[in-house]
């Protein structure tokens, strides 16, 4: 089964990837999300001329060739690119099997936990607090995640004492039974986040 076409539809913000085989099968697959389309450029660019024409369930093979192939544009996009191929071939596999990925992987399907998240460092802990209280109160949301520090931020915080006034905030305004996660995006070294 050969790689016929690979398509792209993307936004800035969100890239699904379709492929399609000589022998009418599809798959579908998503790039990371930030600036996905252009992304979405990169496969078609840096990861399709590899992938057209080859075996479409020799995953492996494509995902470890196509970063030697473009050995001198590493990184960041060539990543996220190849992932979209990824997901997508496994997505066909699947389809082929009758089973999800999950399985194909060696796992067990099931329900999945879903949290509500926050991106935002610009909102008060209050704000924040009453923000998420809201999603739990009109989505049932059981567990929350929310920046503290600053993004990149070297140890410091986006104001100061915003994390040591955002965490017991957000744990007062939810129930016990609320799980809640913290996210510093590469802000704080070992030592300052312990």
């Amino acid at each position: 089964m050969i790689i016929k076409s690979i398509e792209t539809f993307a936004t800035e913000f969100v890239c699904f990837v379709r492929v399609r085989t000589d022998e009418g099968r599809e798959g579908w697959g998503q790039v990371a999300p930030y600036f996905a389309d252009i992304t979405a450029q990169v496969v078609h660019r840096q990861v399709a001329p590899y992938a057209l024409g080859a075996d479409a369930l020799d995953i492996d093979h494509l995902v470890d060739i196509i970063p030697e192939r473009e050995h001198k544009f590493p990184g960041s996009y060539l990543r996220r690119a190849i992932g979209g191929l990824d997901t997508a071939l496994w997505d066909l596999r699947g389809r082929l099997d009758g089973k999800s990925v999950c399985e194909l992987i060696g796992g067990t399907p099931g329900p999945v936990r879903a949290y509500g998240s926050s991106m935002k460092r610009d909102i008060t802990p209050a704000n924040e607090a009453e923000r998420l209280k809201g999603l739990c109160d009109r989505f049932g949301f059981d567990a929350f995640k929310f920046r503290i520090g600053s993004e990149c931020g070297r140890d410091r915080d986006e104001w100061p004492g915003r994390t040591e006034e955002i965490v017991p905030t957000v744990r007062r305004a939810m129930d016990d039974g609320v799980a809640l996660l913290v996210d510093a995006n590469s802000c704080y070294s070992p030592a300052k986040a312990i």
